[in-house]
């Protein structure tokens, strides 16, 4: 897996979107702010100035990634485990699931 890379090197992967996202906790629920960083291959998010990323999903992994809801958040489902995310607008959040959605599509 991606995850013992580098934040330069995830970012120097020909980075489609990047910007910071609301994710909520798999274990402590609250949300948390973290700059995601998405290429082709992978989607990152890192915590602070952390080089390495927290967190990566393979986008091959991906197997829905969800309409925006109610609440303003999507939802990025992985065989494993369903990401809850947000951005600071409804605007922000809607972009990216576009361009989630349009990678996912070539990995399909």
């Amino acid at each position: 897996m991606f995850r013992n890379r580098s934040k330069s090197a995830v970012m120097s992967m020909s980075t489609v979107k990047e910007g910071p996202l609301f994710k909520k906790g798999k274990i402590n629920t609250e949300w948390r702010e973290r700059l995601f960083v998405l290429n082709k291959k992978q989607l990152a998010y890192f915590k602070g100035s952390k080089h390495s990323p927290s967190g990566v999903i393979e986008m091959k992994n991906i197997r829905e990634v969800s309409d925006i809801l109610e609440d303003g958040t999507f939802r990025v489902v992985t065989p494993n485990r369903t990401y809850e995310i947000k951005g600071s607008t409804k605007e922000e959040t809607e972009q990216w699931i576009e361009v989630l959605r349009q990678i996912h599509q070539d990995h399909n």
